[in-house]
């Protein structure tokens, strides 16, 4: 078992909003980069404006799966890696691997069913894909929740349990995204044992603005679960 350790703020729109991640201990912060769908998108310039602003890892979340605008973003934004949403298979994943350098991880969201779905996805499948994946150059998997043919972005919480079972026999580091807030990163932790969490809706105002009692909170839960899990 993996101790949880990372802190993943994502949908960082404003510098005002990397300072407060990093006031609040996040190991990463991510930038939505070109997605128009999200509210929380931003172009490669405030992407780069953002790396720019903190010495914190960057994270640049991508749907593309398009060598050359995977490629393009990197040379531009040089993040520490690159998430991606939208790649389905190991060959996808090993081809954006190679035109990726050795410095910046790919990291690869995989869907799960919403909580409340009555959708079920097999823990052979899910532990299958994730073996392939490492083979194919993957660093890190983000799970997170699968609604409306997209992974990420919607709020809501995934299936706990699958995830549980998913990171207790997983090659790879595994992070947990999809609905956590200040209310449930407790249960969140306990109950998944994740390598880290990935953040967002869960601590903002309005979409693509922080709320620094929500950030502050979170993190003060975070570190308490993650101090619980320690001593056990």
């Amino acid at each position: 078992m993996r101790c949880t350790t990372d802190m993943k703020i994502c949908g960082i729109t404003r510098p005002a909003d990397v300072y407060m991640a990093q006031q609040a201990g996040a190991s990463h912060f991510g930038t939505i980069v070109e997605i128009p769908r999200s509210p929380r998108s931003v172009s490669v310039a405030t992407a780069i404006a953002l790396r720019e602003e903190t010495r914190l890892p960057q994270v640049c979340v991508m749907e593309s799966t398009d060598p050359a605008q995977v490629e393009a973003v990197i040379r531009q934004v040089r993040p520490a890696a690159v998430q991606l949403h939208g790649c389905t298979d190991a060959g996808c994943a090993h081809d954006l691997r190679a035109i990726m350098p050795p410095q910046v991880e790919l990291w690869l969201a995989v869907g799960l069913p919403a909580a409340a779905s009555q959708c079920t996805t097999s823990v052979t499948a899910l532990t299958s894909s994730i073996a392939e994946y490492a083979t194919a150059g993957v660093a890190r998997i983000v799970l997170d929740t699968l609604s409306g043919g997209h992974t990420g972005g919607t709020g809501q919480t995934s299936d706990w349990t699958l995830a549980a079972k998913g990171v207790a026999v997983s090659p790879l580091p595994i992070m947990l995204a999809g609905g956590i807030s200040p209310e449930n990163v407790t249960e969140a932790v306990r109950s998944v044992k994740p390598a880290g969490i990935d953040v967002s809706s869960g601590v903002e105002q309005t979409p693509g603005v922080k709320d620094e009692a929500k950030l502050m909170l979170l993190a003060a839960r975070f570190r308490e679960a993650v101090a619980e899990q320690r001593r056990h």
